[in-house]
């Protein structure tokens, strides 16, 4: 009995040892990261060493494979839930996906065991190179896998389904139809767990066909703001030419004033008049907020739209001319957050409406834009802005597209009537 013990007690530490790997390597953490990792492996090392010790030291084994669920699963569950950066059914899925990978390996193990009639040390050997296996093919495919968590806002219900049908359909028949025909049933359960492997692969599709457009969609977007910042600007070199015109033609009068005054020897209204004249020409020459050009069209036309709207604009923004993104993706992201400021100053009193935009490069590019709002503002398990209406919240989804790719990192906040938005890279 207890040779028979320690083979189980050491499968059950090769599989809780290698799925827990496979959890942390699934699983956004809080911040600080290192402290909420630290705290999430010591618990479940915790409940893994109770169970070892109560296989070892209680003849646990036959109770184990009843109650495991209970005793390492939801465990595993309330503490992962408790220190990822995600909450919710995401969560739950990264555990399902883990016990998945656990039923491949475990079906491998079983398949091979029933083949060699042999339950102990070659069922663990076996089971430990699986589970080697798939940790090399998980870390493969986990940068596809992590972009869909992140992507991906609903459905996450049914996708758990087909991982927890295919665990539980594993467990019940481990516990209760495998000591009757062990080589058939283990034929069974890898039958499933390969039923439930096409399934991710069919999932996995699915999100790549969803990448694409998300992608096409960005690329419109991107598109629009480019054209529409350069619309802008040609407009507005348009006007600033044609004052200039008018400047010109005008001018012959101005010298015949000009003599007229000075030889009355008038100085003060020569002074009087050259000033006025040159305030004329100030106000004609257009607003340049920064160095870049796509920036500055960007900048031009929203802030432009947001005087109109009686909006009152504070901007520091210093921007180079070259920068160590794209230029365009990163109007884009200023595109975005002025126009939800915009959005949100249009509903309060005109006297409050006020937007903050700050932008610097060194020692790295971030960028934040404040502005006052009214009502109430809702924040996901990501930390990132709810829409209230729907069709809306696409523009946050751009930015945190612009995050993703240039491994940036966004916070949102709302205190004291002001919300903001902070990009650093």
């Amino acid at each position: 009995m207890e040779y028979y013990n320690l083979s189980k007690a050491l499968m059950v530490l090769v599989t809780q040892g290698f799925l827990g790997s496979y959890v942390m390597m699934l699983t956004e953490f809080r911040e600080p990261v290192k402290r909420w990792r630290l705290i999430w492996f010591a618990v479940v090392g915790a409940v893994v060493c109770i169970n070892i010790c109560m296989i070892l030291f209680l003849d646990f084994w036959n109770i184990y494979k009843r109650v495991g669920v209970f005793t390492v699963t939801a465990p595993y569950i309330l503490v992962t839930l408790f220190c990822s950066r995600y909450k919710g059914l995401r969560v739950v899925f990264n555990i399902c996906t883990c016990l998945w990978l656990g039923c491949i390996g475990n079906a491998v193990a079983m398949l091979v065991g029933g083949l060699l009639h042999d339950e102990s040390w070659t069922y663990v050997l076996v089971r430990g190179i699986s589970y080697l296996m798939l940790y090399l093919v998980l870390r493969a495919i986990r940068p596809y896998y992590m972009q869909m968590l992140k992507l991906l806002d609903r459905g996450w219900g049914v996708l758990c389904l087909i991982p927890a049908v295919t665990f539980a359909t594993t467990l019940y028949m481990i516990n209760n139809l495998f000591d009757e025909n062990p080589l058939r049933i283990s034929v069974v359960i890898f039958g499933v767990a390969m039923v439930c492997t096409c399934a991710y692969i069919l999932m996995y599709l699915f999100f790549a066909v969803v990448l694409r457009e998300r992608e096409l969609n960005n690329s419109r977007d991107l598109m629009s703001v480019q054209i529409g910042a350069m619309e802008r600007q040609a407009q507005i070199n348009r006007e600033a030419e044609e004052a200039m015109r008018i400047q010109r033609h005008d001018m012959r009068h101005k010298w015949t004033t000009l003599s007229a005054l000075a030889e009355q020897g008038d100085n003060q209204a020569i002074l009087d008049f050259i000033g006025a004249a040159q305030r004329q020409l100030d106000d004609i020459a257009s607003v340049r907020w920064c160095e870049n050009s796509m920036l500055n069209a960007v900048f031009t036309t929203y802030f432009s739209q947001a005087e109109r709207e009686g909006i009152r604009v504070e901007a520091k923004l210093a921007i180079s001319d070259v920068l160590t993104v794209d230029p365009a993706e990163l109007a884009m992201v200023f595109a975005n957050l002025i126009e939800n400021a915009i959005n949100a100053c249009t509903e309060l009193p005109e006297e409050e409406r006020i937007i903050i935009c700050k932008c610097i490069e060194h020692p790295r590019l971030m960028l934040q834009v404040e502005n006052p709002y009214t009502g109430e503002v809702h924040f996901d398990g990501r930390g990132l802005p709810v829409a209230s209406e729907a069709d809306h919240g696409i523009g946050t989804r751009s930015v945190e597209a612009f995050c993703e790719k240039y491994d940036a990192v966004s916070d949102y906040g709302a205190h004291d009537g002001w919300f903001s938005a902070r990009i650093s890279l």
